[in-house]
């Protein structure tokens, strides 16, 4: 009995023993942990901190929802949210951030790196590793937002071009499915074309063809010359444009940029058979709400503006047309994301914020609320097989963008060099060399 009440004792010791180095060594991992400026189930530690955000195209209601979802892991952080108007949103940004009163977070165009640099901090890397950043996004994000290995900004959502088509016009011209190829719609378009013997087009075939009355016509020019083979920027400095380069083609030197600016004008020209628009018509997108053009390119944003003016339009979206169809397949893309200020004091806790917005659950919540695609790799699959705005989500990976010096001004020039051709002012190739000239200048005065 002796030998055995000794033996239990000893167990029974050696078991407090135990209990009490892991007790020791769970304290130990934790005040590491905590030294180490982080906390239990992975989250870090932030300080105290009054955040205001500033955004454009989000509704505060939704936002709101986010932030008060955050203060249940950081309660000690306060996020106040703003949301202005397209119209005053640069100029009062810019006016706020010259006179040190202007938000911890802000949207920004993808393309705003460039003009807004000095505006914007970094992310550290104690938020979110640039492989784990990779890893989230698509390659469109990465480029627009790393810049030197530096991570810029989240965005919420990514937006493709796709061709949106009037069923019953293609119904009418006995024309069974949407074209695939530019080819394809050069071949249709006559087809669906309707010009009186006055000359006044009753319907046009497609919006293509001028500047400002085809909404976002500076996307479509570049698309097509990003498809037809042009370098927008050069890949080791993209403050060198270079969109006028040519190249060799089955032993020829072509321009893939005059070849993409010619096939957008033939449209607007009445000496080409495909000729169908031209400037005295409605804006695009007008002209599409009431059914006097059979096909227009645009946003996944324009599927409700649409079904709001025009309920009983019978419509559909298919995939913007390529070149080709074996190789070389390209979209354009046209987004905003968030930035943070190199003036807050707060900016790893604003980071933070982003990234917890961009998390797969809340970034599959804000696709359910707006419809606007997902920037993220892992919900492209269940997100393109939403009936009218897959079409979007199945462009992404193969979505470009170009490094732009002022995304603005690029876009008057590019307007104005379709309207050049038009007018008869300039060949394809002057307009598009003396494209690249102003937009290169734009670049070197954002340099200097």
């Amino acid at each position: 009995m002796a030998r055995s009440t000794s033996l239990d004792s000893f167990v029974k010791n050696r078991k407090v023993i135990i209990a009490a180095g892991v007790f020791m060594t769970a304290m130990i991992i934790l005040m590491l942990a905590n030294a180490l400026g982080f906390r239990l189930g992975g989250r870090q530690k932030l300080q105290k901190a009054e955040l205001i955000m500033w955004g454009l195209w989000d509704e505060s209601i939704m936002i709101d929802k986010y932030i008060s979802e955050f203060r249940k892991q950081y309660s000690n952080i306060k996020i106040e949210y703003r949301k202005l108007t397209p119209q005053e949103y640069e100029t009062e940004l810019i006016n706020a951030l010259a006179g040190s009163r202007g938000p911890d977070i802000f949207a920004m165009h993808h393309t705003w790196y460039s003009k807004h640099k000095n505006k914007l901090a970094p992310m550290s890397e104690e938020v979110m590793t640039l492989k784990d950043y990779k890893e989230r996004f698509v390659d469109l994000v990465y480029d627009d937002f790393v810049v030197e290995d530096k991570i810029y900004g989240f965005p919420l959502y990514t937006d493709t071009l796709a061709l949106f088509y009037n069923k019953d016009a293609f119904n009418d011209a006995g024309i069974v499915s949407p074209p695939k190829t530019w080819q394809e719609v050069q071949d249709i378009v006559p087809k669906l074309t309707q010009i009186d013997k006055n000359g006044n087009i009753n319907q046009a075939g497609i919006a293509l063809g001028t500047g400002k009355n085809i909404n976002r016509s500076p996307d479509l020019l570049s698309v097509l010359m990003i498809q037809a083979g042009a370098q927008m920027t050069n890949p080791n400095d993209y403050t060198k444009i270079t969109f006028n380069q040519g190249r060799k083609q089955s032993g020829q030197d072509i321009s893939p940029a005059d070849l993409a600016l010619e096939y957008y004008t033939d449209f607007a020209n009445p000496r080409k058979t495909v000729y169908n628009w031209n400037s005295t018509l409605d804006n695009s997108i007008d002209a599409f709400y009431e059914r006097e053009v059979a096909m227009m390119i645009g946003y996944s944003y324009q599927v409700e503006a649409i079904k709001a003016k025009a309920p009983r339009l019978n419509f559909a979206v298919a995939p913007l047309p390529q070149v080709s169809l074996d190789s070389g397949l390209a979209n354009y893309a046209n987004y905003w994301g968030y930035g943070v200020s190199s003036q807050s004091k707060y900016s790893k806790e604003a980071y933070t914020f982003l990234k917890f917005m961009t998390e797969k659950e809340q970034s599959q919540e804000y696709f359910l609320n707006t419809k606007r695609p997902t920037p993220r790799r892992d919900l492209i699959e269940v997100q393109s097989q939403d009936l009218d705005y897959g079409v979007f989500v199945n462009q992404i990976l193969q979505a470009k963008t170009w490094r732009q010096p002022d995304n603005n001004t690029v876009d008057r020039i590019l307007i104005e060099a379709i309207d050049n051709v038009n007018l008869g002012l300039l060949s394809y190739n002057k307009a598009i060399s003396q494209a690249q000239t102003q937009i290169q200048a734009l670049a070197y005065a954002f340099i200097s």
